[in-house]
């Protein structure tokens, strides 16, 4: 009987084997040569998969995005407001030993976007659709009388989208200052500024 193949599973096992020589080698080193050997596939796997170096890196590229974006639904989901946004920070900061790693992915891929227009059109989507995110979290702490009164929500959006993306490139570039409890603190203060520094339970009082 001819072995099964799932297509869909060596789709991503070489879509992960991309994301693994960034993480040890950049960019430089994404080959389809150095794919296959990190993969364990012959050179013409890889093409039956993927004809070019391109719909590779744009489908690396998208799952890296969608996985994240998937699990920052999962870990939002039942709540609302001001703690679905620091659950949604937690999820995209680069916590833990591997988050310099993941971090380096993430710029590799910001890097290539600027210099590649499909693939600047893939990652300005996926930004926009993040930002509809918080934006949809910041307007449910506004309805629940968790936003201080005179934060204007796009500002905010700007703001959180820019310190989530900050602690990315300080993972990489000054390793040693994203800790994970200078990470948390900076939630913790974000989430304060936002409530005008009033803590939670006044707030919701406030809005009662």
């Amino acid at each position: 009987m001819p072995k099964i193949v799932d297509h869909d599973e060596r789709r991503t096992h070489i879509v992960e084997a991309v994301t693994q020589i960034i993480i040890n080698h950049g960019f430089e080193r994404v080959t389809m040569r150095e794919i296959a050997a990190e993969a364990g596939y012959a050179h013409g796997a890889i093409t039956r998969y993927f004809p070019n170096k391109q719909s590779l890196l744009t489908a690396a590229f998208l799952h890296v995005f969608n996985g994240s974006h998937e699990r920052t639904i999962a870990r939002c989901a039942g709540v609302r407001g001001l703690e679905a946004l620091r659950r949604m920070s937690e999820e995209l900061l680069p916590f833990e030993e591997a988050g310099p790693q993941k971090s380096r992915v993430v710029l590799s891929f910001w890097d290539r976007a600027a210099q590649d227009p499909e693939l600047w059109e893939i990652h300005h989507d996926n930004i926009l659709k993040r930002r509809d995110l918080i934006r949809r979290f910041l307007a449910e702490a506004r309805e629940d009388g968790e936003l201080a009164p005179d934060h204007d929500i796009e500002n905010e959006v700007n703001r959180v989208s820019a310190h989530n993306a900050g602690w990315q490139m300080m993972a990489v570039l000054t390793p040693e200052a994203a800790t994970d409890p200078a990470m948390h603190a900076s939630i913790d203060a974000m989430i304060a500024e936002l409530r005008g520094g009033r803590p939670a339970a006044e707030a919701r009082d406030a809005a009662a």
